[in-house]
């Protein structure tokens, strides 16, 4: 099978589907895959023809970035990758544009969500929380599944927040700009926020001001001041209402996911970004109302806690593949 074959010669991928594959790959390449992990992914190949297909194309991606890196250093392989975007790759990736994986004005954000210990300067792995100093004093507390790009220029330091969730603590030096894909965040010295990307329950990116000043921008929209305790989502180019960042919002830094009647369909998605494998949440009971606290490091631990107060089962595939179904 050709993982390059125009889509219209092998059939469409259900997104669903294709989303299924990418975890997968991403989690067998995290570097630490066990023989119960790897068994789990050949199973779900193995259940449906379509996650054959969907596997064999995303793979062939991975496979043609790997082996072209696989002896060099992380930076030099992601200049050398990023420089590799010569006429015949992008016909190449146009022909896989209908399977949603790939567009060519978004192949970098693709690859960095794919490949994150190849493409960005810090990530963080399935269940990993990082904290790192940076320059100017400034402090960072990764989430889990984080990647994060940094640069420093005459206006200063420079972060990008590809994907995940990180908290940005700065000093008494220069300004800090953050961007995502979403707009652009100032923060001013000695602020404290907050901030998201893709997380269940978030429209493109939430700006959480916990400390200082900042202000936040897309093209299309101009500045607003956020004070300490406030909050903004950014998508498609357009800021949100203020709103009050809530009393629980940092309560990942320590491990904790509260939830205050929060749809269980967004609990087991955060639960999902810190167990191995895959979790999934069956559309007849993602409605129900959760309130309570519960372990992120620990996930299977919490998903038992979540089986005994609400009228759910837990099904569980070699440890790795989960379902929340109806009891």
């Amino acid at each position: 099978m050709n993982a390059f074959q125009p889509v219209d010669d092998q059939g469409a991928v259900e997104q669903q589907v294709l989303d299924q594959a990418l975890e997968w790959l991403v989690l067998l390449q995290s570097g630490i895959s066990p023989p119960e992990q790897q068994a789990a992914c050949l199973a779900w190949r193995r259940a449906d023809p379509q996650h054959e297909l969907a596997w064999q194309r995303l793979a062939g991606i991975g496979q043609d970035l790997r082996d072209s890196t696989r002896s060099l250093p992380a930076p030099h392989a992601r200049q050398l990758l990023q420089a590799r975007s010569h006429p015949g790759r992008r016909t190449l990736l146009k022909g896989i544009v209908g399977l949603g994986v790939v567009a060519a004005s978004s192949w970098s954000v693709r690859e960095r969500l794919l490949l994150p210990q190849l493409f960005s300067d810090y990530h963080t792995a399935t269940g990993e929380r990082h904290q790192l100093q940076l320059a100017a004093g400034a402090s960072l507390q990764l989430d889990t599944r984080t990647s994060l790009d940094q640069k420093a220029s005459p206006q200063g330091l420079q972060l990008r927040l590809n994907s995940g969730r990180l908290l940005l603590t700065l000093g008494n030096a220069a300004p800090v700009q953050v961007t995502t894909t979403d707009g652009h965040i100032q923060l001013a010295p000695r602020s404290q926020l907050i901030l998201s990307v893709g997380l269940p329950g978030i429209n493109g990116t939430r700006v959480q001001l916990l400390a200082g000043s900042g202000s936040v921008s897309t093209a299309h929209a101009p500045a607003l001041s956020l004070d300490p305790g406030q909050q903004v989502d950014i998508a498609q180019q357009r800021i949100s209402a203020l709103a009050a960042v809530p009393t629980t919002a940092n309560a990942w830094t320590q491990g904790l996911l509260i939830a205050e009647r929060r749809p269980l369909g967004e609990v087991i998605a955060e639960l999902d970004r810190y167990r191995p494998g895959l979790l999934r949440c069956s559309a007849e009971v993602a409605g129900l109302r959760v309130s309570g606290s519960f372990s992120l490091d620990q996930p299977d631990a919490s998903l038992d806690l979540l089986a005994r107060t609400l009228p759910i089962r837990i099904r569980r595939v070699m440890g790795y593949w989960a379902s929340v179904d109806a009891a």
